[in-house]
């Protein structure tokens, strides 16, 4: 008795709310079930239907073809447009229930018209792509997790983490100031990993990356048909991805002055408005903002809002340079060098002069060109000793570039000596950057031995 209540509860649920055709038919064709939208798609009534068998819906032309008989015939799972030649036909899908002979004794079969099956897709598709930008966020964050170098020699790198283990537990706003390469997102997922949302997703932007019109709806998401373009549905936005966990704001300095209170009104009232939308959504969502520009001459260009500097510098991490910070240069690049030894299985390590080369060298790229250098040399080095001689910079003096392009311009020197030495130094540093750095290619090119050359590059 109380099986039959639940099934007449389920066919009056499936009648009245299910928003797509269903239709149950025997093992012959015959139906014995058609919710009320199945029959008005068809345009014929209800108890009209119900008993009649598919075939002859079939003949009268009702639609063009059955996935019921087809499902019949083959006892396997059918999907097709009912009228192939109509491009606004509906899609169909049929499942035979068989017994324990293999017979088929009733098939569901449901019906979606191409317009609300684009609209699934479309919405399937955007939570596909929610689901693979978090989990290459997972990807990256255990990656970054797994092969970085948290080095803590120089006096400066000390203070800093010994902050970061005061004010990591807490909630409060941070923002990392630095050079570009410094690290500024390899210490925000330190202090994520540090706090007590460490269990919760770690979500990151870079402001400057994507285009200000559509930076607002990454940020906090839009409602269905808020702008041209829009899913259907909508979209969350990174905010509410990030709930219980930290959203890392990167160059925020290239936010604009109209999202800039958006971010402020969220911050101070913890909650957030897609795009498009009237409800207020609440979050619970940590910031983490960094930046390379100075914040407080955008504030007094009026470029940056004041009240918002405020409120995310609860407190503010500066960064050193890597030139500030000798003394982890040396184990930043060895923990760089042993990760390719592992990658590659190699044992190739720095030479003697690589290695002061490294201390002497300004690293006006920070960390990130340190990095890119240990690879490069790794690549083109022709054993297992590492060579590395900077490519030219600006540190070269602008009137020996000139002397070396227009050839002669002995006036700007004293003796012809300090005229040979100058240009000879740009067309070592040429060759060197033309070799990619490789000290024995060098030396080969301009015909004199790899140790004739340390010496010219490090006289004093």
């Amino acid at each position: 008795m109380q099986s039959n209540v639940a099934a007449e509860m389920i066919l009056s649920a499936l009648n009245t709310h299910y928003c797509e055709s269903i239709f149950i038919t025997d093992g012959d064709g015959v139906i014995i079930f058609v919710n009320e939208l199945g029959a008005q798609r068809l345009g014929v009534a209800r108890e009209k239907l119900m008993y009649k068998n598919v075939r002859d819906l079939v003949e009268e032309g009702v639609y063009g073809r059955s996935t019921t008989l087809m499902a019949i015939e083959t006892k396997e799972e059918c999907i097709a447009r009912l009228n192939p030649d109509d491009r606004e036909s509906t899609v169909s899908h049929s499942v035979p229930l068989l017994d324990e002979n293999g017979e088929v004794v009733m098939v569901v079969t449901n019906n979606m018209s191409l317009e609300h099956s684009r609209e699934w897709e479309s919405i399937l598709k955007n939570e596909r792509q929610i689901a693979e930008r978090l989990r290459r966020e997972l990807d990256n964050l255990k990656l970054q997790s797994d092969e970085r170098d948290i080095v803590i020699e120089s006096p400066e790198m000390r203070r800093i983490y010994d902050t970061i283990e005061v004010i990591a537990p807490t909630d409060s706003n941070i923002i990392i100031l630095g050079e570009s390469g410094t690290g500024k997102d390899v210490m925000a997922r330190y202090i994520h990993e540090r706090s007590n949302r460490a269990e919760k997703p770690f979500i990151s932007i870079n402001c400057s990356a994507i285009p200000d019109t559509l930076l607002e709806s990454e940020l906090f998401g839009y409602e269905g048909g808020a702008f041209s373009g829009a899913l259907t549905k909508g979209k969350i936005g990174l905010f509410e991805a990030a709930s219980g966990g930290t959203i890392f704001l990167d160059e925020i300095g290239d936010m604009p002055l109209a999202l800039q209170a958006k971010l402020l009104r969220t911050l101070e009232n913890h909650e957030i408005r897609r795009v498009g939308g009237v409800a207020i959504i609440p979050i619970d969502v940590r910031v983490i903002c960094a930046t390379n520009a100075d914040l407080n001459a955008m504030i007094q260009a009026k470029e940056f809002r004041e009240d918002l500097y405020y409120r995310l510098s609860v407190f503010t991490l500066h960064l050193p340079p890597l030139r500030e910070r000798k003394e982890d240069i040396l184990p930043l690049a060895e923990g760089f060098l042993r990760r390719l030894n592992e990658k590659y299985n190699t044992n190739k390590y720095f030479s003697k002069v690589t290695v002061q080369t490294m201390k002497d060298h300004l690293w006006p790229g920070n960390i990130r060109e340190l990095r890119n250098v240990v690879e490069r040399i790794f690549v083109v080095s022709e054993g297992d000793e590492l060579d590395f001689s900077p490519k030219p910079t600006a540190e070269i003096p602008q009137e020996q570039g000139e002397v070396f392009q227009n050839k002669i311009d002995i006036g700007r020197y004293d003796t012809l000596k300090d005229f040979v030495e100058a240009a000879e130094e740009l067309y070592i540093q040429a060759v060197l950057e033309e070799c990619g750095g490789s000290m024995s290619q060098a030396a080969q090119r301009l015909g004199i031995h790899r140790s004739a050359l340390y010496r010219k590059l490090h006289k004093k």
